[in-house]
């Protein structure tokens, strides 16, 4: 979620978001301050106050030197998915936080007191798992249309999960439509419907109404991709609530509610479509429920409510190109070719470097064998060659990155805390702003730019200032903010700082 859309379609809420707009604090210069602004180095961040750079999720996905062997952030082979049928051919590996380095809020907590419950629930495992990763209770969508969790916290869903899913609610979505909300003329703030570059999901159109499929298994992918996704997320979150007690007693709960909706509908059509619009209405909607149901059970004046963000979005580069913006998608199949072809030029034939994690290169050591070629020798005829290259912004190598220097640039600063060595490859490629590399998706985020890195922080509750505050912060300055304001102290230290002036004197 980009930290504009709240202005872009403040005239228009009335819900959950003007809420926290009118009687919260709201930090309007909050940003992600490290490079690789994706999923799960976003949520890992919110909670523990730690760059990437310590905590060690430096993407979704990375190669694990160490280990040589690629990793997802959350998913660990160890483990089973819990919540589907015995015999589906979906029981693979699940997720656990064993990637994650350090502690969150959530084990503060627990700390503090052992009565203290945690529940992380989002569409994504990465985001449940990473948002509170020492939670007892943690679920996520799967395309089945059931909530599910892992071995890593139990053998069997609890029963409120269990009746959740029992509710078939996927169901009542099959053969629908995710039509507009609001009156075609209200959308000015965003632009035409069926804009060249949104992504044509089958049978979903890139035009309102949206059709869903009948399909059940086709229904499960494509309804994330809906306002109704976060709609089910925050139900789920209203069973935790009201099952588990939440805030009942004086021992502080906390609830983490990764709403992703917004990330899939800005991958297929961008951050300037009306479908972003409808999105952010109805949510708007969807938290003032849910926000009543917090306030008639636990009670508003006893609970602190943060919104924020794992990342922003780049546009559409047509839009941005029509903006008048050097915008393009960049083919990451042709650069590295022409890398290897380069390469090969010098030192031999062969494919040199293969790519993974959001850019990053890694260089293939045994080729350096091969060829009886000194490594950081390939490696400088590369970063040269990328250097020269108009889709590269800007190269680091591990050596810039291990030399322990002070960061000559805010860029530098930001890859130094995405920067985790033993998941880090050779050399990491920045792309011109408004570019991106392209994945397939309409859109794209995991830049170090502000479209991607500038998110919403909003804070709500006993303790906290109401005011708008524009000095520039950080993610990371929540964990330790919400330290302060329940009185308990981080074991070690972190990287954040507390906002002090979103707290009331």
């Amino acid at each position: 979620m980009r930290a504009d859309y709240l202005d872009r379609f403040r005239d228009q809420f009335d819900g959950g978001f003007h809420m926290l707009l009118e009687q919260g604090a709201v930090f309007t210069n909050a940003h992600q301050s490290h490079a690789i602004t994706a999923t799960a180095p976003g949520h890992a961040t919110m909670l523990s106050g730690l760059y990437p750079s310590h905590h060690g999720i430096i993407d979704n996905n990375w190669f694990d030197r160490e280990l040589q062997r690629p990793e997802r952030a959350a998913l660990d082979p160890d483990y089973t998915i819990v919540g589907l049928d015995p015999f589906s051919d979906s029981n693979g590996p699940s997720g656990s936080p064993r990637q994650f380095h350090g502690s969150t809020l959530a084990g503060w907590l627990r700390q503090q007191d052992p009565r203290s419950q945690t529940v992380s629930i989002s569409r994504k495992e990465r985001s449940a798992v990473l948002m509170a990763p020492e939670a007892e209770h943690v679920y996520w969508f799967h395309w089945s249309g059931s909530f599910v969790t892992s071995t890593y916290y139990r053998d069997q869903l609890p029963d409120w999960v269990v009746r959740f899913n029992d509710t078939e609610w996927l169901s009542d979505f099959a053969g629908s439509t995710w039509p507009l909300v609001q009156a075609e003329t209200l959308y000015a703030a965003s632009r035409p419907d069926e804009y060249p570059g949104e992504t044509r999901l089958r049978g979903f159109g890139d035009k309102f109404p949206h059709q869903l499929p009948t399909d059940p298994r086709a229904l499960g992918n494509t309804i994330t991709s809906t306002p109704f996704m976060d709609w089910a997320t925050l139900e789920l979150g209203r069973e935790a609530v009201t099952s588990l007690e939440l805030g009942s007693d004086d021992a502080t709960d906390l609830l983490a509610i990764g709403l992703s909706a917004t990330d899939a509908v800005g991958h297929a059509f961008g951050p300037f479509s009306r479908e972003i619009q409808d999105q952010m209405l109805r949510l708007d909607a969807d938290l003032a429920d849910f926000f009543d149901v917090i306030d008639q059970t636990v009670g508003l004046d006893r609970t602190i409510i943060v919104l924020t963000s794992d990342h922003g979005v780049a546009p559409l580069p047509e839009y941005s190109a029509n903006q008048g913006f050097e915008a393009k998608r960049i083919d990451v199949g042709a650069l590295l070719n022409g890398l290897d072809g380069h390469v090969s030029g010098i030192f031999g034939e062969g494919h040199w470097f293969y790519w993974s994690s959001y850019g990053w290169l890694y260089l293939d050591r045994s080729m350096c064998a091969q060829h009886d070629v000194d490594p950081d020798q390939v490696l400088a005829t590369a970063q040269t060659y990328l250097e020269s290259l108009e889709e590269v912004a800007a190269v680091f190598s591990r050596a810039d990155l291990d030399s322990g220097r002070p960061p000559q640039t805010d860029l530098e600063a930001r890859v130094q805390r995405s920067y985790f060595p033993s998941r880090a490859g050779d050399l990491y490629i920045v792309h011109p702003p408004f570019s991106f590399w392209q994945t397939g998706a309409a859109a794209n985020h995991q830049s170090p730019y502000f479209y991607d890195s500038h998110v919403p922080l909003m804070l709500h509750g006993p303790g906290v200032a109401r005011g708008r505050f524009g000095r520039r912060v950080e993610i990371a300055d929540l964990a330790p903010t919400l330290a302060e304001l329940l009185s308990i102290s981080p074991p070690e230290t972190i990287d954040g700082r507390v906002l002090r002036e979103g707290l009331a004197r």
